[in-house]
C-alpha cells in the first residue's frame, strides 16, 4: 500500500457534526451520522461545487472526544443554507491512501502501525485527517488523507 503525496489547499466542509466519545465509536454510530447527512444532501448540493463527500475527524480540547463532520467541498466564502454550518480545514501536506470503504479501519491500522514508523515523516496532529467518498459508484475507492510533516533533525518522532 503505497501512498501518493499531495498538498491540499484550504477548503470548507459543510455538513453535520457530532462529538463522539472515542469509547463509543461503532459502525452503527457512523451509519447514523451519514443518514443525517444524507437527509440534508439537497441543501448541501445547492451550494456545493463538486459531488465529493468528506468525512473529517477533528480533534477537540478533550482528548477523549473526537468531532466528526460530514460534508462536501464548497467555496470558502459561500453562505450556508440555514441550519448548516461551514468549517475550514487548513491545507498542508498529506499522504493519500486509497481503499474500499470496508477496509478503512484496516488501512488506518496499516498507516499508523506499518507505514509511518518506516518513513521519514510523522503524523501532524495539529491538522485533521479526513476521508473523501466518491459519489459515482460504490466500487470506487475511498481516499484517506493523513496529515504529515517531516521528522525533526535527528529523526526523533514527536510523542
Amino acid at each position: 500500500m503505497t501512498p501518493r503525496m499531495t498538498t491540499c489547499g484550504t477548503f470548507a466542509v459543510l455538513g453535520v457534526a457530532r462529538r463522539i466519545d472515542r469509547g463509543s465509536e461503532s459502525p452503527e454510530l457512523f451509519a447514523r451520522i451519514w443518514k443525517t447527512f444524507e437527509s440534508r444532501r439537497r441543501e448541501i448540493e445547492s451550494v456545493a461545487t463538486q459531488q465529493t463527500y468528506f468525512g473529517v475527524s477533528l480533534p477537540t480540547d478533550d482528548e477523549r472526544v473526537t468531532e466528526y463532520v460530514a460534508g462536501m467541498s464548497i467555496p470558502p466564502d459561500t453562505l450556508a443554507p440555514e441550519g448548516l454550518e461551514t468549517r475550514t480545514v487548513q491545507g498542508g501536506e498529506y499522504a493519500v491512501f486509497e481503499c474500499q470503504v470496508e477496509a478503512i479501519g484496516t488501512t488506518y491500522q496499516h498507516v499508523f502501525g506499518v507505514w509511518l514508523p518506516k518513513t521519514a515523516v510523522q503524523f501532524d496532529s495539529g491538522r485533521a485527517a479526513f476521508e473523501e467518498y466518491p459519489d459515482k459508484t460504490p466500487e470506487e475507492p475511498v481516499r484517506i488523507y493523513i496529515p504529515i510533516r517531516p521528522l525533526p533533525a535527528g529523526g526523533e518522532r514527536a510523542g
